[in-house]
């Protein structure tokens, strides 16, 4: 399935559905600002299933938010929304996760922020799976 994405001037944030059995496994890549991110996990189908609803209520309206948590928090949490009142469009959050190595632990994450053009939306709501869990 292709990847939903936004980006502008060298930050890119982009989502894929890599799996569904009833709640979602997905990949995030990010690059925001010259900080890089990558992770896989799992979301639960519920709150998949409103985020997608999300995006589509806010590209009719330019009005609310989407949000996708992952199971922990502080895995995953991402937010589209408005960033002004003239309709400019936020994309922020972060994702992370425990990297083992040798006899150590340790937290790796990425926080990001930057703002797209509104007209990303009309891509994104047009996204396959973003309109097939979006009902």
């Amino acid at each position: 399935m292709a990847a939903l994405r936004f980006s502008d001037d060298g930050s890119i944030l982009e989502i894929d559905l890599a799996g569904w059995d009833g709640d979602a496994y997905v990949t995030v890549a990010v690059e925001s600002h010259g900080f890089k991110g990558h992770n896989d996990l799992h979301i639960v189908g519920s709150a998949f299933k409103v985020f997608c609803r999300s995006i589509v209520v806010l590209q009719r309206s330019l009005k609310g938010e989407a949000r996708l948590l992952g199971l922990a928090p502080e895995e995953l949490d991402i937010t589209i929304g408005l960033a002004d009142s003239l309709g400019h469009i936020r994309v922020s959050g972060h994702t992370g996760y425990h990297v083992q190595w040798r006899h150590t632990s340790n937290w790796h994450a990425v926080h990001f922020g930057f703002q797209i053009e509104p007209s990303q939306l009309d891509l994104a709501v047009k996204n396959k799976w973003v309109v097939e869990h979006a009902v």
